[in-house]
């Protein structure tokens, strides 16, 4: 299983619209978009190693009620992901994302880290 695939299992279970990188065109609401930036960790065990996910994960939606509900339904999501070779290490950063395209529709980010044993 693959990093991509194991978020995208975890956030599905919150919102069945959920995607990668990008909201498709035309989207509805609520949703959630994700992307992860991978990083080799050196110098841990000789014969095998370490990536660092950072996941960034914006939830959007049309009201900020529904918004306050889900962000800590995301951050429960993450937390499950910590079976091998996964292990959760913590929410880094959150906060209101820019997010100007469609009026009325609020965005929020949250930055998590994941460690990979490879």
């Amino acid at each position: 299983m693959t990093i991509a695939s194991t978020v995208n299992t975890a956030l599905s279970a919150i919102i069945a619209n959920t995607w990668a990188v990008e909201l498709p065109p035309n989207p509805t609401w609520p949703a959630i978009i994700f992307e992860i930036e991978s990083l080799p960790e050196k110098g841990w065990v000789q014969g095998g190693g370490y990536v660092q996910h950072v996941v960034t994960v914006v939830l959007f939606t049309e009201t900020r009620a529904e918004l306050a509900t889900l962000k800590p339904q995301t951050v429960a999501a993450m937390e499950g992901i910590n079976n091998d070779p996964f292990r959760y290490l913590g929410e880094e950063e959150s906060g209101d994302a820019e997010f100007e395209e469609l009026p009325g529709v609020y965005a929020y980010y949250q930055n998590f880290r994941i460690r990979e044993r490879t």
